[in-house]
């Protein structure tokens, strides 16, 4: 690995750290979640793409197992290029009521595609929005952020890429 793709490896897991302090802090507000849940994002993809310059990376990442990753770069350019606010806050209680009345804890989760502006018709990518609503949409904000750390540290056997963290999203 190149010197630049290991100091973005350390960007990454800073922006994880600060996901996972904003998460413990606020965790319910989506407002406060989605700077540091973009950020995390944002450094994943420039990761990625000093990974890619490796051949066999590259491939793999284009076979279903990059799923995360593809879903990724989807979300990145959906906060990029249209600003919408890509995560929300789920649970408590809503109106109307209807019995039985069930009160589930206040979180912050990913929109599903569909809830988001639609793509500029020249940027139209249905692989990665796919990949997106399979592995974002409507979980945990940090659920994702973990499954795209797995990605880089063990499917590719990239232990080097992504050293030993102990900041982890709460």
């Amino acid at each position: 690995m190149t010197v630049q793709a290991a100091g973005h490896t350390d960007g990454f897991h800073q922006a994880r750290a600060r996901l996972g302090d904003c998460l413990s802090a606020h965790g319910s507000s989506a407002h406060a979640v989605s700077i540091p849940a973009a950020e995390t994002i944002y450094w994943a993809c420039v990761l990625d793409e000093q990974l890619t310059s490796d051949g066999g990376y590259k491939s793999i990442r284009g076979k279903a197992k990059g799923d995360v990753m593809r879903g990724t770069r989807w979300i990145r350019n959906r906060a990029t290029h249209a600003l919408p606010l890509t995560v929300q806050r789920t649970g408590g209680l809503s109106l109307p009521v209807q019995l039985p009345i069930t009160i589930a804890p206040m979180v912050v989760r990913w929109l599903r595609a569909d809830r988001l502006p639609p793509e500029p018709p020249n940027h139209v990518d249905a692989t990665d929005r796919t990949a997106y609503d399979k592995t974002f949409a409507d979980r945990l904000v940090s659920d994702p952020v973990e499954d795209t750390t797995q990605w880089f540290a063990n499917e590719h056997g990239r232990s080097a890429a992504m050293p030993a963290s102990t900041a982890s999203p709460a």
